[in-house]
């Protein structure tokens, strides 16, 4: 599409906040590196757009979950390598180009057909240490870095797993059981004359829990884009001050259309919202496909110019209603903003995730990548 043609919704990215936020953890955490988490479209802000942002602040990683992002950095020039932490069937590899790529080893199969290559790899080997998700069994790590050491082409060079419940408000039992068990799998290496450069434990809920010099290397996901999972109240959001994050993300849109409903008239699918009055409402061009959750219909608010607008009936594909009964002199063509910056808004990204009964990540991601993203 055209950069001169004039869209009607748009997402602005703050380069100021993304950069802040990057550091603020970088100080946090001086005896790790950050590893900012691109996966997801860059949890719906844009892959490479914010890739661009951060390429020249020099984070060891990428990570990203496919092959197919790590290429798409590397198509937009990014010098920063990718770790790909995703799962790739073992018959692709044969296809893959691995400049500039590492590459996440989740099982024996994977580690075999990477060996079988007899191509240079950088590698980081996955523990599970109890989520009972991706990752070679406990039980099984030494197997597997003994199967490692038989293909010279693979350099282990990082060693990782994923805490299950670091987001638990201050319930930290599961988490430090985790801890012990990764520390355990760190020893198993070094008695194999395994040392590899990074050894990574934590994503954004982690990095409030653990400060050890025995990992250092973070993979931050939520942080980086200005929230945290763990609620405000939980003493480690309150140490680490996450509330001085900066939200990276505003989205808005354009009053298409304003229409006056008299007494009774109903609004959108289903009749779910009748009017107890006469009232102006108005008409935005973006809907669930554009990323507007549909469980916010009769529940959640836009904004026209700081002042809170209720959206009324079902959400559409396309389309959403807001009431404008508390706006003076509301006119076509203004701004709407649907995902601000404010946390103290009914438009801020926790308060939608908490009405809809879900997390931030649900409703960034679902924001549609086609929706031009704009930096500044």
């Amino acid at each position: 599409m055209s950069r001169k043609l004039t869209v009607l919704n748009t997402i602005t990215l703050s380069k100021n906040a993304i950069r802040y936020n990057y550091r603020y953890f970088k100080k946090l955490h001086k005896e790790a590196e950050i590893c900012p988490v691109l996966k997801s479209n860059a949890y719906g802000h844009g892959l490479v757009e914010i890739a661009k942002i951060l390429d020249p602040l020099n984070p060891p990683y990428f990570v990203v979950d496919s092959f197919y992002e790590a290429f798409e950095l590397q198509k937009a020039g990014m010098k920063t390598p990718s770790l790909i932490i995703g799962y790739t069937h073992p018959k692709n590899y044969k296809y893959m180009k691995f400049k500039n790529v590492a590459v996440t080893m989740m099982d024996k199969d994977t580690i075999i057909e990477l060996g079988k290559l007899r191509r240079k790899i950088k590698v980081h080997l996955k523990v599970d240490t109890g989520m009972h998700r991706q990752g070679v069994n406990f039980k099984d790590v030494e197997e597997a870095l003994r199967l490692i050491k038989t293909y010279k082409n693979l350099k282990l060079e990082g060693i990782c797993t994923h805490l299950a419940d670091a987001d638990n408000g201050s319930k930290n039992n599961f988490t430090r059981k985790q801890v012990e068990k990764f520390k355990k799998v760190l020893k198993i290496a070094e008695n194999l004359n395994l040392n590899p450069k990074w050894k990574h434990i934590a994503a954004t809920a982690g990095a409030g829990k653990i400060f050890s010099k025995d990992f250092n290397m973070i993979r931050l996901g939520l942080g980086i884009y200005g929230e945290s999972s763990l609620d405000a109240n939980d003493k480690d959001f309150k140490k680490c001050h996450f509330e001085k994050l900066k939200p990276v993300m505003t989205f808005r849109s354009t009053l298409i259309d304003i229409k006056d409903l008299k007494k009774d008239d109903c609004v959108s699918y289903g009749c779910t919202f009748v009017a107890p009055k006469e009232m102006k409402i108005g008409l935005i061009p973006a809907g669930y496909y554009e990323g507007i959750d549909r469980r916010l219909s009769n529940r959640g608010y836009l904004y026209y110019k700081n002042k809170p607008c209720k959206i009324l009936g079902r959400v559409c594909m396309n389309l959403t209603m807001i009431d404008l009964s508390n706006v003076k002199n509301p006119k076509k063509m203004h701004l709407i903003e649907i995902i601000g910056n404010n946390r103290l808004q009914k438009n801020c990204v926790k308060w939608m995730a908490d009405t809809c009964k879900t997390i931030p990540y649900v409703i960034w991601t679902q924001i549609s990548p086609t929706i031009r993203r704009i930096v500044k």
